[in-house]
């Protein structure tokens, strides 16, 4: 629970401030930071639920996870034009959650 925790704070920190106009340098590090926490949390979990009937709904969402890490790096290093992908991998999230709520 702690990587959902904190895939959520992620989003609170980075989308209220920019609601605002308040976004800023400390405010993206931070929303790297617990984005990177939520990573970590999510690749432990699934490592705790090895051998348990949800192991692989764990695996699905390390992917995801890894799929919004991996594009939030791209926008370091490429800046604008990897955003779209960064935004597609977060919805992404949302539609494996209802779509494992729904199953």
């Amino acid at each position: 629970m702690l990587s959902h925790g904190c895939f959520f704070a992620a989003l609170l920190v980075y989308y209220i401030p920019k609601a605002f106009g308040k976004k800023t340098r400390f405010i993206i590090n931070l929303h790297m930071v617990l984005g990177s926490l939520s990573v970590l949390g999510m690749l432990y979990e699934t490592a705790m639920k090895f051998g348990t009937d949800r192991f692989l709904k764990y695996v699905g969402f390390s992917c995801v996870m890894l799929a919004i890490a991996g594009t939030g790096y791209l926008i370091t290093k490429n800046g604008k034009p990897s955003v779209k992908w960064h935004i597609l991998a977060t919805l992404s999230f949302f539609a494996y959650l209802a779509l494992i709520i729904v199953l």
